[in-house]
Protein backbone atom coordinates (compact mmCIF):
# COMPACT_ATOMS: atom_id res chain seq x y z
CA UNK A 1 0.00 0.00 0.00
CA UNK A 2 1.44 3.52 -0.50
CA UNK A 3 2.19 5.77 2.86
CA UNK A 4 0.88 8.95 3.22
CA UNK A 5 3.40 10.16 0.51
CA UNK A 6 1.98 8.19 -2.07
CA UNK A 7 4.87 6.12 -1.99
CA UNK A 8 4.70 2.19 -2.27
CA UNK A 9 7.79 -0.40 -1.58
CA UNK A 10 7.98 -3.58 -2.07
CA UNK A 11 11.51 -5.33 -0.45
CA UNK A 12 13.45 -7.61 -2.70
CA UNK A 13 16.05 -10.29 -3.53
CA UNK A 14 17.44 -10.09 -6.90
CA UNK A 15 17.27 -13.43 -8.38
CA UNK A 16 19.45 -14.71 -11.13
CA UNK A 17 18.52 -13.80 -14.70
CA UNK A 18 19.41 -10.83 -16.51
CA UNK A 19 21.55 -8.30 -16.30
CA UNK A 20 18.92 -5.71 -17.36
CA UNK A 21 15.27 -6.13 -16.20
CA UNK A 22 11.85 -4.45 -16.29
CA UNK A 23 10.13 -2.99 -13.21
CA UNK A 24 6.42 -2.65 -13.51
CA UNK A 25 4.22 -0.75 -11.36
CA UNK A 26 0.54 -1.00 -11.42
CA UNK A 27 -2.78 0.13 -9.70
CA UNK A 28 -5.79 -1.20 -10.71
CA UNK A 29 -7.74 1.87 -9.85
CA UNK A 30 -10.97 1.90 -7.29
CA UNK A 31 -13.64 3.68 -6.93
CA UNK A 32 -12.52 7.21 -6.18
CA UNK A 33 -8.82 6.97 -8.42
CA UNK A 34 -8.80 5.49 -12.58
CA UNK A 35 -6.19 2.62 -13.03
CA UNK A 36 -2.40 3.80 -13.61
CA UNK A 37 1.28 1.96 -14.00
CA UNK A 38 4.51 2.85 -14.59
CA UNK A 39 7.56 1.14 -15.71
CA UNK A 40 11.52 1.61 -14.64
CA UNK A 41 14.68 -0.93 -15.78
CA UNK A 42 16.09 -2.67 -12.68
CA UNK A 43 20.44 -3.26 -14.09
CA UNK A 44 21.89 -6.17 -11.94
CA UNK A 45 25.10 -5.66 -10.83
CA UNK A 46 27.81 -8.43 -11.65
CA UNK A 47 30.09 -9.08 -8.64
CA UNK A 48 33.70 -9.49 -9.12
CA UNK A 49 35.31 -12.12 -7.12
CA UNK A 50 39.03 -13.46 -5.77
CA UNK A 51 39.56 -16.71 -4.56
CA UNK A 52 42.08 -17.75 -1.63
CA UNK A 53 43.44 -21.09 -1.20
CA UNK A 54 46.15 -22.67 1.08
CA UNK A 55 48.92 -25.05 0.56
CA UNK A 56 48.88 -28.25 1.51
CA UNK A 57 51.80 -31.55 2.70
CA UNK A 58 51.63 -34.75 3.36
CA UNK A 59 53.04 -38.40 2.88
CA UNK A 60 51.75 -40.24 -0.11
CA UNK A 61 48.54 -42.44 1.77
CA UNK A 62 47.72 -39.73 4.06
CA UNK A 63 44.80 -37.75 3.86
CA UNK A 64 44.33 -33.52 3.46
CA UNK A 65 41.46 -31.05 3.42
CA UNK A 66 41.70 -29.03 0.40
CA UNK A 67 40.42 -25.72 1.35
CA UNK A 68 39.61 -22.03 -0.89
CA UNK A 69 37.64 -19.01 0.28
CA UNK A 70 35.21 -17.27 -2.24
CA UNK A 71 34.88 -13.22 -1.80
CA UNK A 72 34.12 -10.46 -3.25
CA UNK A 73 36.71 -7.90 -4.39
CA UNK A 74 35.39 -5.66 -0.76
CA UNK A 75 36.35 -8.82 1.02
CA UNK A 76 32.47 -9.88 1.67
CA UNK A 77 32.30 -13.87 1.53
CA UNK A 78 30.35 -15.50 -0.96
CA UNK A 79 27.95 -18.08 0.27
CA UNK A 80 25.96 -21.33 -1.25
CA UNK A 81 28.55 -21.47 -4.32
CA UNK A 82 29.81 -24.55 -5.94
CA UNK A 83 33.54 -24.85 -5.67
CA UNK A 84 34.87 -26.92 -8.10
CA UNK A 85 39.02 -28.69 -6.87
CA UNK A 86 41.45 -30.23 -8.94
CA UNK A 87 44.70 -32.08 -8.13
CA UNK A 88 47.70 -32.45 -10.80
CA UNK A 89 44.74 -31.51 -13.42
CA UNK A 90 42.10 -33.73 -12.42
CA UNK A 91 39.09 -32.96 -10.91
CA UNK A 92 38.57 -34.47 -7.78
CA UNK A 93 35.81 -32.80 -6.01
CA UNK A 94 32.68 -30.19 -5.59
CA UNK A 95 31.90 -28.04 -2.32
CA UNK A 96 29.63 -25.30 -1.48
CA UNK A 97 30.77 -22.47 0.16
CA UNK A 98 29.46 -21.97 3.57
CA UNK A 99 28.71 -18.51 5.33
CA UNK A 100 32.47 -17.43 5.47
CA UNK A 101 32.84 -18.06 2.12
CA UNK A 102 34.73 -21.21 2.28
CA UNK A 103 34.93 -24.54 0.62
CA UNK A 104 36.66 -28.20 1.21
CA UNK A 105 37.30 -31.03 0.26
CA UNK A 106 39.00 -34.14 1.85
CA UNK A 107 41.42 -35.81 -0.43
CA UNK A 108 43.58 -38.85 0.04
CA UNK A 109 46.89 -38.37 -1.68
CA UNK A 110 47.69 -41.10 -4.66
CA UNK A 111 50.99 -42.75 -5.40
CA UNK A 112 50.64 -40.65 -8.52
CA UNK A 113 54.46 -39.91 -9.88
CA UNK A 114 55.85 -40.15 -6.66
CA UNK A 115 56.55 -37.35 -4.25
CA UNK A 116 57.04 -33.55 -5.24
CA UNK A 117 54.92 -30.62 -5.49
CA UNK A 118 51.19 -31.07 -7.29
CA UNK A 119 49.29 -28.47 -8.71
CA UNK A 120 45.93 -27.40 -6.39
CA UNK A 121 43.47 -26.16 -8.70
CA UNK A 122 40.23 -24.44 -6.97
CA UNK A 123 37.54 -22.64 -9.61
CA UNK A 124 34.01 -20.78 -8.91
CA UNK A 125 32.83 -20.67 -12.93
CA UNK A 126 30.82 -17.65 -11.78
CA UNK A 127 26.87 -17.28 -12.76
CA UNK A 128 24.89 -14.35 -13.47
CA UNK A 129 25.54 -12.39 -10.33
CA UNK A 130 29.15 -13.76 -9.45
CA UNK A 131 31.81 -13.37 -11.91
CA UNK A 132 34.33 -16.49 -12.20
CA UNK A 133 37.54 -16.86 -10.40
CA UNK A 134 40.09 -19.05 -9.23
CA UNK A 135 42.80 -19.90 -6.93
CA UNK A 136 46.44 -22.00 -7.60
CA UNK A 137 48.21 -23.79 -4.56
CA UNK A 138 50.61 -26.77 -4.11
CA UNK A 139 50.30 -29.96 -2.75
CA UNK A 140 54.15 -31.07 -1.39
CA UNK A 141 53.89 -35.32 -1.67
CA UNK A 142 55.97 -36.53 0.54
CA UNK A 143 57.39 -40.27 0.67
CA UNK A 144 55.82 -42.83 2.50
CA UNK A 145 58.23 -44.43 5.49
CA UNK A 146 59.09 -47.95 5.19
CA UNK A 147 58.60 -50.59 7.55
CA UNK A 148 60.49 -53.30 7.02
CA UNK A 149 60.39 -57.09 9.40
CA UNK A 150 62.63 -59.17 9.18
CA UNK A 151 62.61 -62.75 10.06
CA UNK A 152 65.19 -63.96 12.89
CA UNK A 153 66.67 -67.36 11.99
CA UNK A 154 68.36 -70.56 14.11
CA UNK A 155 70.28 -72.99 11.93
CA UNK A 156 73.24 -75.95 12.12
CA UNK A 157 76.90 -74.62 10.83
CA UNK A 158 76.54 -74.99 7.38
CA UNK A 159 72.84 -75.06 7.17
CA UNK A 160 70.42 -73.58 4.88
CA UNK A 161 68.98 -70.22 6.25
CA UNK A 162 65.73 -69.34 4.71
CA UNK A 163 65.91 -65.82 4.82
CA UNK A 164 62.68 -63.78 5.02
CA UNK A 165 61.54 -59.91 5.10
CA UNK A 166 58.29 -58.69 5.18
CA UNK A 167 58.30 -54.83 3.51
CA UNK A 168 55.39 -52.15 4.18
CA UNK A 169 54.78 -48.59 3.89
CA UNK A 170 53.43 -45.82 6.37
CA UNK A 171 50.83 -44.62 6.56
CA UNK A 172 48.46 -47.67 6.05
CA UNK A 173 51.02 -50.57 6.27
CA UNK A 174 50.64 -51.05 2.61
CA UNK A 175 52.51 -54.04 1.14
CA UNK A 176 55.09 -52.71 -1.00
CA UNK A 177 55.26 -54.84 -4.79
CA UNK A 178 58.04 -55.48 -6.64
CA UNK A 179 60.45 -53.64 -4.75
CA UNK A 180 64.27 -54.47 -4.87
CA UNK A 181 65.37 -55.12 -1.12
CA UNK A 182 69.07 -56.33 -0.43
CA UNK A 183 69.89 -59.56 2.29
CA UNK A 184 73.57 -58.51 4.05
CA UNK A 185 74.19 -61.00 6.96
CA UNK A 186 77.16 -58.84 9.31
CA UNK A 187 77.67 -56.24 6.46
CA UNK A 188 78.07 -58.74 3.92
CA UNK A 189 76.18 -58.79 0.85
CA UNK A 190 74.23 -61.54 0.33
CA UNK A 191 71.57 -61.12 -2.44
CA UNK A 192 69.09 -58.82 -3.90
CA UNK A 193 65.87 -59.70 -4.10
CA UNK A 194 62.47 -58.41 -5.61
CA UNK A 195 59.47 -58.11 -3.23
CA UNK A 196 56.78 -60.41 -4.27
CA UNK A 197 53.07 -60.12 -5.70
CA UNK A 198 49.81 -61.31 -5.13
CA UNK A 199 49.62 -63.57 -1.99
CA UNK A 200 53.46 -62.64 -1.18
CA UNK A 201 52.67 -59.01 -1.91
CA UNK A 202 55.83 -57.25 0.19
CA UNK A 203 57.36 -60.81 1.19
CA UNK A 204 61.14 -60.97 0.09
CA UNK A 205 62.61 -64.37 0.17
CA UNK A 206 66.04 -66.04 -0.47
CA UNK A 207 67.42 -69.22 0.33
CA UNK A 208 71.18 -68.74 2.00
CA UNK A 209 73.86 -71.22 2.74
CA UNK A 210 75.44 -70.28 5.97
CA UNK A 211 79.49 -69.90 6.23
CA UNK A 212 79.45 -67.99 9.45
CA UNK A 213 80.61 -69.67 12.59
CA UNK A 214 78.87 -70.56 15.41
CA UNK A 215 77.23 -67.90 17.29
CA UNK A 216 74.91 -64.94 16.71
CA UNK A 217 74.47 -62.32 13.53
CA UNK A 218 72.45 -59.69 11.96
CA UNK A 219 70.70 -60.57 8.98
CA UNK A 220 69.64 -57.28 7.67
CA UNK A 221 67.31 -56.34 4.64
CA UNK A 222 68.05 -53.37 3.31
CA UNK A 223 65.15 -50.43 0.81
CA UNK A 224 67.32 -48.20 -1.25
CA UNK A 225 64.46 -45.65 -1.69
CA UNK A 226 62.49 -44.79 -5.03
CA UNK A 227 60.14 -41.44 -5.87
CA UNK A 228 57.15 -43.42 -3.81
CA UNK A 229 59.20 -44.87 -0.52
CA UNK A 230 62.00 -43.27 1.31
CA UNK A 231 64.89 -45.34 2.04
CA UNK A 232 65.09 -47.76 5.33
CA UNK A 233 65.90 -51.83 6.37
CA UNK A 234 65.26 -54.16 8.77
CA UNK A 235 67.54 -56.43 11.29
CA UNK A 236 67.01 -59.30 12.67
CA UNK A 237 69.07 -62.03 14.74
CA UNK A 238 70.84 -65.16 12.48
CA UNK A 239 71.73 -67.82 15.30
CA UNK A 240 74.19 -70.45 14.15
CA UNK A 241 74.61 -73.60 16.03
Amino acid sequence: ETNPAGRADLPWIISPGPATRSILAEFPGDAAYEPSDARAILTAMTHATRMVGIDREGPIGSSRILRAWLYRLDGTPVPNKQIWFAVDGTWVGIDLTTPTGRAQWGYVIPPGAGSGPRPIHAEWFGDDGYLPSYCANILNVLKMSPYIWVHPRTVPLGGLVRLYAYFRALPGYVKQENKLVSFLIDGTWVADVFTGTGSDAGIARHPYMAVEPVGPHTIRCEFAGDPWVDAGFGEATLNIY
